[in-house]
């Protein structure tokens, strides 16, 4: 095993004790040194990948979304589709120790994934219906945020109800209410 696999090794081992601790344990309960024991390292190895448990969970959120826009690209989707993989593959990818620390209104977790939500919005999601770059302008770093707290709040509210309604049916909510945020971006992208 070369080092850059030995490196990744340690990583999925610290992620994975991370989620195990959270089926039984609140997130914000947990500590790096729990962490630790459970993944047979030493702390310094976790600080020395990340740096802090936080951004254990943000990498692996992000991870995970990036397997979205995988999926959103090689089936060359748009519009309302996109929110319906979206919701999709977070129904598929979302481990219970997640939804049971959502459950437990555990704010930190709440924040994470925002903030996931909103590297994802930033990152990848525009990328969607543009090909060229669009400027940043402050007003267009709202809009962007404001589509991110969308997500987040239809996701989480749809995580709460256990997935009530269909992937296909939030999906279309989400395209509805996003509708003029993406207009706005759009347009500032033709101007």
């Amino acid at each position: 095993m070369n080092i850059i696999e030995g490196h990744q090794q340690s990583k999925e081992w610290i992620t994975l004790s991370l989620l195990y601790l959270m089926e039984h344990k609140v997130y914000s309960d947990i500590k790096v040194t729990e962490i630790a024991k459970k993944s047979g390292m030493v702390r310094q190895t976790i600080y020395r990948n990340y740096q802090d448990k936080d951004d254990i969970l943000f990498e692996y959120l992000c991870h995970q979304l990036n397997l979205i826009d995988s999926r959103i690209i090689d089936n060359q989707l748009s519009g309302e589709a996109i929110f319906v993989v979206f919701f999709d593959m977070w129904k598929e990818f979302v481990p219970s120790s997640l939804l049971k620390n959502i459950h437990s209104a555990d704010r930190k977790i709440r924040q994470i994934i925002y903030k996931s939500l909103e590297y994802f919005v930033q990152n990848k999601y525009l990328n969607y219906f543009m090909s060229a770059q669009i400027p940043v302008s402050a007003l267009h770093d709202y809009a962007l945020r404001s589509l991110a707290s969308i997500l987040h709040g239809v996701l989480i509210e749809w995580s709460l109800q256990s997935y009530k309604q269909s992937s296909a049916e939030i999906g279309k909510l989400t395209y509805q209410l996003t509708s003029s945020i993406r207009q706005y971006c759009l347009q500032d992208a033709i101007d």
